[in-house]
């Protein structure tokens, strides 16, 4: 009897460690929306410092909001290979 209470412990305990590493693996790769970024969510970014990032979150307010991802390449300082990289960790999302 104790063997098998154990045994359940055991199994219960494995599935709450499951389910949460699989929820923090979930929270870290899911993508941010650009238009609400930080300048603190920005530098996160290789390559992005707090120059470049302040100039990003500038641009979308000026734009009050993007469409695209691309249209980050209008920002000084901003090329192909920042680009990629923003877009690993964000995205735009749809407005609600």
């Amino acid at each position: 009897m104790k063997r098998l209470v154990c045994l359940r412990v055991l199994v219960a305990l494995l599935v709450v460690s499951f389910l949460s590493v699989s929820l923090v693996y979930a929270q870290e790769n899911q993508k941010l929306d650009i238009n609400k970024a930080t300048v603190s969510e920005l530098v996160t970014v290789k390559g992005i410092g707090e120059v470049k990032a302040k100039a990003i979150v500038d641009f979308i307010k000026k734009k009050n909001g993007i469409k695209n991802m691309d249209e980050l390449l209008e920002v000084k300082g901003i090329g192909p290979k920042a680009l990629e990289k923003l877009k690993q960790r964000f995205e735009v999302k749809p407005k609600r």
